[in-house]
């Protein structure tokens, strides 16, 4: 039941960061363009970070949660299975996740004052790529893609 119950919330936490992350960078980004309105987009990231940065702390409890309930901890490093490539995956794009939202704020890329949105365009485009890559990674824990 734990299982279930861990699986359908991780599921739920990922819809909602990877998808929001998706439509930051193919709607509102390149609408604030279109429109010259900038502040549009950086409204949109200031309430999205806000918001995603506590799913983001559930989302890496609960998967750490169900990786210790798919494989014991002292297996995980071992890379002798799909699971354990699959969550050495997921633990190191988390770290680069965690340090590229500290370098993206170090670098002012969403920065409103800035008001630069090819900033904020690069910042959502490094998101896009670790938010697919932990998708692919999570996919492989149930389906043995690698």
């Amino acid at each position: 039941m734990e299982y279930a119950v861990l699986v359908i919330i991780h599921v739920l936490l990922a819809i909602i960061i990877i998808g929001g992350i998706l439509i930051g960078r193919t709607a509102i980004i390149p609408f604030a363009g279109k429109s010259g309105n900038a502040d549009f987009a950086f409204n949109f990231d200031k309430a999205f970070s806000r918001g995603s940065h506590a799913a983001l702390t559930i989302q890496f409890l609960v998967g750490f949660r169900l990786a210790m309930l798919q494989l014991s901890m002292g297996d995980w490093f071992t890379f002798e299975s799909s699971m354990s490539v699959s969550i050495v995956a997921k633990l190191a794009l988390w770290v680069l996740l965690f340090a590229w939202t500290i370098i993206g704020k170090k670098m002012k890329l969403n920065d409103p004052e800035t008001a630069d949105l090819s900033g904020l365009k690069k910042y959502y485009n490094v998101l896009t790529i670790f938010a697919l890559a932990l998708l692919f990674f999570g996919l492989n824990m149930r389906l043995a893609l690698v």
